[in-house]
């Protein structure tokens, strides 16, 4: 370093490249690996083929489709003959029987231990002492 330059400056030099010559003169063709060739033509068909069934598939599944909506825009046919009902049906579930018998069965209970309930609330809300 020269005594001129600071510590942050570095010296550059600035030389002409020849950039006319190549590193070999004579360059050889490039040489493909028969085995990945090969291995490509293989992945190529193989796909053609796969694209062929997926094309195929796409197209019945659009004919399944277009049959199944025109099913659905066709009104049924009318039946020739309603149902009977069944004999055993009812409005209720077994559950909700339950719940019924559960709120008569309360209902029962207290009727029967109204007085004694009376009693009770007359002690709880009743009477209250002044001082």
């Amino acid at each position: 370093m020269s005594a001129k330059q600071s510590a942050g400056e570095t010296q550059t030099v600035h030389t002409a490249v020849d950039i006319s010559q190549q590193a070999t003169a004579d360059p050889k063709p490039r040489e493909k690996n028969p085995k990945r060739v090969a291995a490509g033509k293989r992945v190529a068909e193989r796909m053609r083929t796969v694209r062929e069934q997926q094309k195929k598939a796409a197209a019945e599944a659009s004919v399944i489709i277009a049959n199944n909506n025109n099913a659905k825009q066709q009104p049924p046919p009318p039946d020739p003959a309603p149902t009977p009902a069944k004999e055993n049906s009812s409005p209720f579930t077994i559950t909700q029987w339950l719940m019924v018998g559960s709120i008569f069965v309360g209902l029962a209970g207290i009727y029967y231990k109204r007085e004694e309930l009376k009693v009770r609330a007359k002690t709880f809300f009743g009477e209250k002492k002044k001082a």
